[in-house]
């Protein structure tokens, strides 16, 4: 009885080893479309327009502390984009009050510290493909055309949200690649509902939450890194 006692739990013990070495190859199995952060680069997620960078906690400038910001442009010539979670108490009327606007309380956010006096941009979600506008991501939208975000603020049957923004973020070539490299960005696949969100109180802290996340949904505009590990599957 002792030895049947003894094997038995020797089988046990092998039993429990092994679904212990095998349990992260199970779960991996899984989950067919995330894959560890640990086994990705951060800097092998591709910067671009549709991306949000997420500000790290050790950024200290009053202009980007603690901010979300939506790329619109990014190449060898340099970046660009517009803080989203900055709402100034300025409305439209006050940035152009010669101007007559159909909505001239029309609320502003400050977009970044670049031309804040001199430009405004339109973020529009459309439900159809709007002409005179760049896209960005989704059904997103952007313009710097006065007249085309005029006609838009009338008409707003074709809106599914949009935002005002006072100036925008700006970097010279190489700038934002070398301050992501020191840790102060991370980059997250922009979502249309956090850019739409009215209130921005918490924008920042829920993003910055999901880039501690342990897993990372894989997705066609950060499938732009090279294959770290032959147990990462490749995207069909």
């Amino acid at each position: 009885m002792r030895t049947s006692l003894l094997i038995f739990f020797s089988l046990w013990s092998r039993f429990v080893l092994v679904f212990l070495l095998c349990f992260p190859v199970l779960l991996n199995a899984a989950e067919p479309n995330e894959t560890t952060v640990s086994q990705l680069s951060r800097n092998e997620i591709k910067i671009q327009g549709g991306m949000f960078l997420v500000a790290d906690r050790k950024i200290m400038d009053a202009h980007f502390s603690k901010t979300v910001v939506l790329i619109l442009h990014h190449d060898a010539g340099g970046s660009s984009g517009l803080v989203i979670n900055h709402p100034t108490e300025q409305v439209l009327k006050d940035l152009l009050p010669t101007v007559e606007w159909p909505v001239p309380v029309e609320a502003i956010f400050e977009g970044g510290p670049v031309l804040r006096d001199e430009t405004l941009t339109l973020l529009f979600r459309s439900k159809n493909t709007p002409q005179e506008m760049e896209p960005v991501f989704e059904d997103v939208y952007v313009t710097r055309k006065a007249r085309v975000f005029a006609g838009i603020l009338q008409d707003k049957t074709q809106s599914k949200g949009h935002r005002l923004y006072a100036g925008y973020a700006g970097w010279s070539p190489g700038q934002l690649e070398a301050e992501r490299r020191r840790g102060d960005w991370h980059v997250l696949l922009a979502d249309v509902d956090v850019l739409f969100d009215e209130d921005v109180s918490q924008t920042w802290s829920k993003m910055f939450a999901r880039t501690q996340r342990r897993f990372v949904k894989k997705d066609p505009r950060v499938l732009n890194f090279k294959t770290l590990s032959k147990n990462i599957p490749k995207k069909d």
